[in-house]
C-alpha cells in the first residue's frame, strides 16, 4: 500500500489543523477502514480512523490534528484495517513543512 499527500496550500498554526487530501493506492482487499496518524519525531499530533473511501482519496478537511505549526518533518502513517480491526497493511509518508519536500521515513 502507498500513501501520498501534499502540504501545498495548507496553512499551519491553527488550533486544530484540517488534514490535507490523502491518496491511498494498492490497498489490500478486505480493508474496510483506514487509521491515519500524524507524528513529528516521537511526538504524536493526532489522527483518526475512518471508513476507507472506495476511490482511495480522503478529502482535505475530513478530520483535524494538532499540527503542523513549526517548520520541520512531519510524518503521516496509514493503516488499512479489516472489518474486525486487523491491520492488513501500513504505509508512511514524511514531508518537510511548509516546503512539501519528501523527507526520509522515520521509524
Amino acid at each position: 500500500m502507498t500513501l501520498d499527500f501534499s502540504w501545498a496550500g495548507e496553512k499551519g498554526c491553527v488550533s486544530l489543523f484540517p488534514n490535507p487530501e490523502f491518496h491511498l493506492e494498492n490497498v489490500p482487499a478486505g480493508a474496510k477502514s483506514v487509521s491515519l496518524t500524524l507524528t513529528q519525531g516521537v511526538r504524536e499530533m493526532g489522527g483518526e480512523e475512518l471508513p476507507l473511501p472506495r476511490n482511495g482519496i480522503l478529502p482535505a478537511g475530513t478530520f483535524r490534528t494538532f499540527a503542523p505549526c513549526n517548520p520541520g518533518v512531519y510524518q503521516w502513517t496509514a493503516q488499512a484495517k479489516s472489518a474486525t480491526g486487523e491491520v492488513l497493511s501500513e504505509a508512511r509518508k514524511a514531508r518537510y513543512y511548509p516546503s512539501d519536500e519528501v523527507a526520509e521515513h522515520k521509524p
